[in-house]
């Protein structure tokens, strides 16, 4: 924990001898800190505990894959993965990860370590394919499975990936095989895990049979060699910089990450329901990594809103992960008379997301304990979670805290460049008590940014120096914040060139640079915009075209769905006749968001992706009725 030492032995001292401090001294703390300041330092105490514990096993090189081994044979026949019909136990996959790993080891790929990567739907087999890269000491990106071409091969390149661990959903390996001269001149092996389908494969692309596989166990030794401090994980986030960037995990932070729900209380016989895809840090870190801790069980499922709430049951899920774009769809299904009845137990759900308008109707429907909303950024370094249920927050950064660690500062800032902004001496101007501004985290000695791959530069940006003093340092989250008299955080919106849509964050330069591709494009602008009953922002772009070219919707269509994933393609298009920008030739674009797609403020041509007819149409009142009813697909 961050902060002076003696500020940490205070709040020590203080949280163990709560009992003993006179009635007096208690009113003036909790005059100055406020009324649960002591249930505060009871929370400080256990923070304090847990990060000596990892700092403790950091220098012991303990790793996460030590905590399932030690599972696997204490508790083998114990249900690790629920997925459909299938049961796996611990044992059981243990078995099957060592499989792979000796396959792995046999086929000459991963000499001298280089990094794999895996490219699934949320199966066992991501699981497998995770515990045999992690007993073998292996650095491993999470490639999004709905990226295709350039992109996809980008992210290939990116890590140096020598080997691909594929599920066998053909649309998986088609993806594949149209980047597959690509792999053949970079060394890229593609390994198909499953059950063998009867099609032959292009050289490069080999079947992985585990069935009479070597289970030897894989040597400790293996992993023992890589230090804590090597990157266990790539995971890919969207920024302002175009193509998605590989966000560093070292092998303690993955640790770290498995520790999120300690604080709640995750215990092994917690059922963790888990519809968001494996590739996200949501779902594999904040899921997956701290079920692996605690020798839970896991139900893997591929969000279906029909569903859903059928499989909480069938499985008897004790916790449940979300995004608010989930509970959206959820509570736009039509009413069941099972809606909120469970012969079982829901401790609490965690996630990011939910949208404050349909907090309370969302958990009263559906008759839901604590929401765990919570604030985090893959690559950042701090994160708070509501733990005591209040609406529309995502934690608390309460008084004694804010004292003792000054981890989080909300800062004044250009809403046009998302910058900070700053005073005489320098220093960030601080966003009064309730007022939004743009939020900070401090980055320490022991809480570190560990940035992105190979990316200097974009790793410098996202860093603020010079906030508070000269000298500090702090990781800009982009977000825009607010932090109440009560010390309640609440996320207000995303700033700068990035936003978020279907749980995913898009970043409007790389949906720019492939809409200036097509022919009858000039120069695009693209932005986020408000959509009635939607969380998040749906894509538009302003665009000009090239003189005397008219825009072929069909074609444009076509263009944008070959090479970006449906969630970043843009849903509105506006046609300008010129660009406007700023005096250093930057797009503008506060003004275009706030006007959206509104057909009372807007004389230019409008038009709407109908993904029913797989063409842009002209955006009229009856389709823009549509949209706001909740009639056309987003």
């Amino acid at each position: 924990m961050p902060g002076n030492p003696s500020g940490l032995q205070i709040v020590g001292a203080a949280a163990a001898t709560l009992a003993c401090v006179p009635i007096a001294t208690a009113a003036a703390l909790r005059m100055k800190y406020g009324p649960t300041v002591f249930e505060d330092l009871k929370a400080i105490r256990r923070q304090i505990a847990l990060r000596k514990t990892l700092t403790e096993m950091r220098k012991k090189n303990v790793k996460l894959i030590d905590y399932f081994e030690s599972h696997a044979r204490e508790i083998p026949e114990k249900v690790f993965v629920l997925y459909k019909d299938e049961v796996h136990t611990y044992g059981g996959i243990d078995d099957e990860s060592n499989k792979f790993a000796n396959f792995a080891l046999r086929s000459g790929a991963i000499d001298g370590k280089p990094t794999v990567a895996i490219f699934m739907f949320n199966e066992p087999n991501f699981v497998l394919s995770w515990l045999a890269f992690n007993k073998l000491g292996l650095t491993t990106a999470l490639l999004n499975y709905n990226l295709r071409g350039d992109v996809l091969l980008h992210c290939i390149k990116t890590c140096n990936v020598k080997a691909v661990a594929c599920g066998t959903d053909s649309r998986l390996i088609e993806a594949l095989q149209a980047i597959l001269p690509e792999l053949h001149a970079l060394g890229v092996q593609v390994w198909i895990l499953g059950k063998t389908l009867n099609v032959e494969l292009p050289s490069g692309m080999v079947y992985v049979d585990t069935l009479n596989a070597c289970s030897d166990p894989i040597p400790k030794s293996l992993r023992d060699e890589v230090p804590n401090e090597t990157d266990a994980l790539y995971v890919f986030t969207s920024g302002t910089t175009g193509l998605p960037k590989a966000a560093r995990i070292p092998y303690y932070r993955q640790l770290r990450g498995a520790h999120i729900q300690a604080p709640l209380e995750l215990r092994g016989n917690d059922v963790i329901y888990a519809p968001l895809p494996l590739y996200h840090s949501s779902a594999c870190n904040i899921g997956f990594c701290n079920v692996v801790r605690v020798g839970g069980t896991i139900v893997l499922s591929n969000f279906s809103a029909r569903r859903f709430w059928d499989d909480v049951r069938r499985y008897r899920a004790t916790v449940i992960l979300y995004i608010g774009e989930i509970c959206r769809y959820l509570l736009a299904q039509p009413r069941r008379e099972d809606d909120g009845k469970y012969s079982h137990t829901i401790r609490y759900l965690i996630g990011n997301g939910l949208g404050p308008d349909i907090w309370r109707e969302f958990k009263r429907r559906f008759n839901l304990p604590h929401i765990n909303e919570f604030y985090a950024a893959t690559e950042g370094t701090y994160i708070t979670i509501n733990r005591d249920g209040k609406e529309g927050t995502v934690g608390r950064y309460h008084g004694i805290l804010k004292a003792l660690t000054d981890m989080i500062v909300i800062v004044q800032c250009d809403l046009q460049t998302s910058q900070p902004l700053r005073g005489a001496n320098g220093h960030c101007l601080i966003s009064p008590s309730g007022e939004p501004g743009l939020m900070l985290l401090r980055v320490t000695e022991t809480l570190t940014f560990e940035g992105y791959l190979g990316n200097k530069e974009t790793n410098e940006k996202k860093l603020v120096r010079n906030v508070k003093t000269t000298g500090d340092v702090f990781f800009n989250t982009g977000d825009l914040m607010m932090i109440d008299q009560d010390g309640y955080v609440y996320f207000k919106d995303r700033l700068g060139d990035t936003f978020r849509w279907k749980g995913e964050n898009i970043a409007t330069t790389e949906v720019a640079h492939v809409l200036n591709l097509h022919p009858n494009v000039q120069e695009s602008n693209v932005y986020g915009v408000q959509v009635p009953g939607h969380d998040g922002r749906a894509g538009m772009t302003s665009m000009v075209l090239r003189k005397d070219q008219q825009l072929d919707l069909k074609s444009l269509y076509d263009h944008v769905t070959k090479s970006l994933p449906l969630y970043a393609c843009p849903k509105f298009l506006r046609i300008l006749k010129e660009m406007d920008i700023t005096g250093t030739y930057k797009h503008k674009k506060t003004d275009l968001a706030k006007q959206g797609f509104d057909l009372n403020v807007i004389s230019d041509p409008l038009y709407f992706m109908n993904i029913e007819t797989n063409t842009y149409v002209p955006l009229d009142q009856d389709v823009v009725l549509k949209i706001v009813v909740g009639q056309a697909r987003l």
